[in-house]
C-alpha cells in the first residue's frame, strides 16, 4: 500500500476511535459501553497494524479485545446493566 493510503487509514481509525470513546462516556447501558469499547480497541488495532507494529498489535488484540472485554462482561453479571 502507498504511504498516503496508510496515513488516511490511520487517520480514519483515530477519528473513529475518538468517536467511540465519546460514545462510551455518554452511554447509559453498560453492556453497550463494553461492546463499543471492543470496537474502539479494534480501531486502535488497525492503527497499530498500519504502523507495522505486529508485536504491539498481537498484545493489544489479546488484552484490549479479549481479556478486557471478558473481564468486564463477567463483572457485569453481578451488577446493574443500566446506570441511573
Amino acid at each position: 500500500m502507498t504511504p498516503v493510503i496508510i496515513l488516511l487509514l490511520s487517520a480514519f481509525s483515530a477519528v473513529m476511535a475518538l468517536i467511540a470513546t465519546i460514545k462510551i462516556v455518554y452511554e447509559r447501558d453498560v453492556l453497550k459501553a463494553i461492546i463499543i469499547s471492543g470496537v474502539e480497541s479494534l480501531f486502535y488495532s488497525i492503527i497499530l497494524a498500519s504502523f507495522l507494529a505486529p508485536d504491539l498489535l498481537i498484545a493489544y488484540i489479546a488484552v484490549g479485545l479479549g481479556l478486557n472485554s471478558a473481564i468486564l462482561l463477567y463483572a457485569l453479571r453481578g451488577g446493574e446493566r443500566y446506570e441511573e
